[in-house]
């Protein structure tokens, strides 16, 4: 008999500590605040939540700019875009935060959040929410990751990306029917003038996952191959992109060492 009433005391014991540690979690999924979590400065993820749910049910754009990390990136099948501070929040508010965009991040509970290397998402990934010791904050808003659920693709006629080097500038862009092409003008020739090289037919495709996916574009002339990073992702390491750095090209040459430089 004294060993079952010690067994259930234990057991009720065992209970504030189990929920304590599932508060913590709650508060603070990405174990970003300071101090053991005392910092009295620190917006929570329960506090955020809270005030990011009630920002967009009443399509406050003030009270959503204290729960942004500007610039904010905003990604869709166009391509991406910055807003940069508090006022281009506001002008652009109903076209960023759509009521799709709302719909999925209103939608999902998120009571049992998941932190990783990129944060925390919504929906199927419609916001992507950074920690740190300013609290948690929305970083990017990928405004296809809505139903219906649009596939990638490179279709239409626009431009993908420009790239300039210290010999050369770059162009990749979209013609008739979605087929992607190569330009390069050899510095310091214009680009109004024709390019130096144009490549079509390349291929299109997406490297790294959520916030870290960047487009990569692949152009073959000949034996000659062109291969483009059209962003930075998300590096880990202290070694990464020179500052104001945008992205990558690299050339493979067969029987030559591949040469590389980056794009601003």
């Amino acid at each position: 008999m004294n060993q079952r009433i010690w067994l259930i005391a234990l057991f009720f014991a065992l209970i504030p500590e189990a929920a304590f540690a599932q508060d913590a979690r709650r508060s603070d999924p990405c174990a970003a605040m300071p101090d053991g979590g005392k910092a009295k400065d620190f917006l929570n993820f329960e506090q955020f939540d809270k005030e990011l749910r009630g920002a967009l049910t009443k399509q406050d754009p003030v009270a959503l700019a204290f729960l942004v990390s500007f610039p904010l990136r905003v990604n869709d099948s166009g391509g991406s875009i910055s807003l940069n501070d508090p006022a281009a929040l506001k002008t652009h508010f109903q076209e960023v935060f759509t009521p799709a965009v709302r719909q999925q991040i209103l939608g999902d509970k998120n009571e049992d959040p998941v932190c990783d290397v990129e944060g925390l998402m919504y929906g199927r990934g419609v916001i992507w929410v950074e920690s740190s010791g300013r609290g948690y904050a929305v970083s990017s808003v990928n405004r296809d990751a809505v139903p219906p659920f649009k596939t990638n693709n490179w279709e239409g006629e626009t431009v993908r990306y420009v790239c300039q080097t210290q010999t050369h500038r770059i162009v990749i862009d979209t013609v008739a029917h979605g087929e992607l092409r190569y330009r390069s003008w050899n510095k310091p020739r214009s680009v109004t003038d024709l390019p130096d090289l144009q490549v079509g037919k390349g291929e299109g495709t997406f490297e790294g996952t959520n916030v870290c996916a960047i487009p990569i574009y692949t152009f073959k002339n000949g034996g000659t191959e062109y291969r483009v990073e059209g962003g930075l992702g998300c590096f880990s390491y202290a070694d990464g992109p020179p500052k104001e750095a945008t992205g990558r090209i690299d050339v493979t040459v067969p029987g030559k060492p591949a040469t590389g430089s980056w794009c601003y």
